[in-house]
């Protein structure tokens, strides 16, 4: 095989190339071809993981990409920068070069010591690891134990994340523990989150919002169509089953989920606030091409709103009956906790924004400051 496949070239390789990039989330060729496009996918790359953006699939960029989109994410190991599959010298300085350029994000290939961001520690652990004072750690899920979804969802979800930038990560990293995954293998009695009409998941002081039993009876005396059908039995249940657990238990609308994630994140002021088809478009944020997803993008219809996760996959806040839940963007469908069934939703997501501060590259801070 070439050594270093370029412009022109085609084969199972291209073609192998092409579609780990498009796994990641990159720019990618069609089909066995290396293009323009191939070209710049593997720029971006190589710029992200701090190696030299030639724009050429070289034997190290090559064994990178396989590493960051290997099906089982137990096959790599934290610190391995060079994707050659051992600790050398070069991994070190790939991580000291990150750092120096500040190209940070948080991946596999430069997060020696897998605490989930890059820093000067990974260095100290890598050298560690030379000298046997230390052990190169495994690669587990950065989608942490707590989160509510299958083992499928959890490992595509985890490959999608992994080509993004650290804000994006965040965000839906946020968002997944209050999540059920109905295509799971088995679903919780009750929603991780409970959808309540008007309630924002996060408030103006970033304090995570759980109602009390009082506050969904008089919710339900003032919009009673919201809580019909059992839905109201349901989550005073749901209540009862958190704090004879000793928990508490969360609750927002789909719009209230957006905005509470994004003052936890200080994306906006604190007294920040808006409706679903107010997120969903100018000025907040610009429509894209469903195909042009990434982890952190809005996707909706009118009047409803998800947060997009990867690997075709959406954390939305559904509805009384339902919580929050994992859903997909083709073939939507939640699990009724009022009815104990999935249920085909009438409707799939057919708006698809990205809000102006995840612009590609980019992770400012609010624009409502």
């Amino acid at each position: 095989m070439k050594e270093t496949l370029t412009i022109g070239d085609r084969g199972r390789a291209v073609r192998e190339l092409n579609g780990g990039l498009r796994a990641l989330g990159y720019e990618a060729g069609a089909g066995d071809r290396f293009t323009q496009s191939t070209a710049r996918g593997l720029c971006a790359l190589q710029t992200d993981r701090g190696l030299e953006p030639t724009g050429q699939g070289d034997g190290r960029t090559r064994s990178l990409l396989t590493l960051l989109s290997c099906n089982d994410p137990e096959e790599a190991f934290y610190g391995d920068a060079d994707g050659d599959g051992q600790l050398t010298v070069k991994d070190v300085g790939l991580v000291l070069k990150s750092l120096l350029t500040r190209r940070t994000a948080p991946t596999v290939a430069l997060d020696a010591d897998g605490s989930g961001k890059v820093d000067w520690q990974d260095a100290r652990y890598l050298v560690k690891c030379l000298i046997g004072r230390a052990a190169p750690k495994p690669n587990a899920p950065w989608i942490g134990p707590d989160a509510g979804v299958g083992t499928d969802a959890r490992r595509a979800i985890d490959q999608a994340l992994r080509g993004v930038t650290p804000l994006r990560r965040q965000l839906v990293e946020a968002a997944l523990p209050f999540a059920c995954d109905p295509h799971g293998a088995q679903v919780a009695a009750f929603p991780r989150s409970l959808y309540l009409w008007g309630a924002d998941l996060f408030g103006t002081d970033k304090a995570l919002y759980c109602p009390t039993s009082a506050a969904i009876e008089l919710m339900a005396a003032r919009k009673p169509a919201f809580f019909d059908g059992g839905r109201r039995e349901m989550m005073l249940s749901a209540l009862q089953n958190a704090a004879s657990l000793g928990d508490r238990l969360s609750a927002a609308d789909c719009s209230g989920a957006i905005v509470g994630l994004w003052r936890k994140f200080d994306l906006v002021e604190g007294t920040f606030d808006a409706v679903a088809n107010q997120l969903l478009r100018e000025p907040l944020s610009f429509p894209i091409q469903k195909e042009d997803l990434l982890p952190g993008d809005l996707v909706g219809f009118d009047g409803h709103i998800g947060l997009y996760a990867g690997a075709g996959r959406v954390v939305e806040w559904a509805g009384g009956a339902y919580g929050c839940q994992l859903t997909r963007l083709q073939g939507r469908c939640c699990w009724s906790f009022t009815e104990k069934r999935l249920v085909k939703m009438k409707k799939d997501f057919e708006l698809f924004t990205r809000p102006f501060f995840l612009v590609d590259g980019e992770t400012e801070t609010g624009y409502t400051k």
